[in-house]
């Protein structure tokens, strides 16, 4: 039996995990809280659980800001992120602080079910649409980055200056003095740039300007 404590800011999410888990021979909800203060809390009164379902996005205490404390109480239990959340910058923070799991709350009843026992047996996981959607924007940067491709983009003259400045390192105020445009024109090249290339963010940019010789 997976005794599981619930975390979530809306009342009505916690009943409806609850009985969504209820359902379920192999797994119990001891307990379930608004934040996680409340949480701690619960664990400094001597709550006995196996893993902590919590969302993100919460008052008081969110849930990434949360578990490094649950951990420094328990270090045997577990923590799976639930949240509407789909940037993978917070599953990597998850994960960076300590977290066994990161679901999306469109996850079906069978997927979490899954993760709860794989984390249960050691392991982490995160959302099967959440890696689908990383490995597609790797393996597109991939594709764009490989030198067996036979061709490079192509770039006006002045999307080339804003690629190599912005590989220099330079901000958007900077890169307008240098090149007598406007701060506008420039934030605009540059997210020009960004979508042309699949870049996620500038730091992104700034690794396709370099490893395509842009920045030189």
């Amino acid at each position: 039996m997976i005794k599981i404590i619930l975390v979530d800011d809306h009342h009505l999410m916690r009943e409806s995990l609850t009985a969504l888990m209820d359902k379920y021979e192999s797994v119990e909800v001891v307990a379930d809280v608004a934040n996680g203060r409340e949480l701690l809390s619960l664990i400094d009164a001597g709550i006995q659980a196996d893993i902590i379902l919590s969302d993100v996005l919460m008052p008081e205490m969110d849930g990434i800001e949360m578990i490094p404390l649950v951990k420094k109480r328990s270090k045997n239990l577990k923590v799976v992120l639930l949240s509407i959340l789909e940037d993978e910058k917070y599953a990597s923070n998850a994960f960076l602080a300590g977290a066994s799991g990161y679901l999306l709350k469109s996850v079906g009843a069978d997927e979490l079910m899954f993760c709860l026992q794989h984390v249960m047996k050691g392991h982490q996981y995160v959302s099967s649409s959440l890696c689908i959607s990383i490995l597609e924007r790797f393996n597109k940067q991939l594709v764009m980055l490989s030198p067996e491709q036979g061709h490079r983009l192509q770039f006006s003259e002045r999307e080339l200056s804003v690629l190599k400045l912005i590989g220099e390192g330079m901000t958007n105020q900077e890169m307008a003095d240098r090149l007598f445009l406007s701060r506008r024109t420039v934030e605009g090249l540059r997210q020009a740039l960004i979508d042309r290339t699949g870049c996620k963010n500038t730091a992104a940019l700034v690794r396709f300007s370099i490893l395509n010789g842009y920045a030189v």
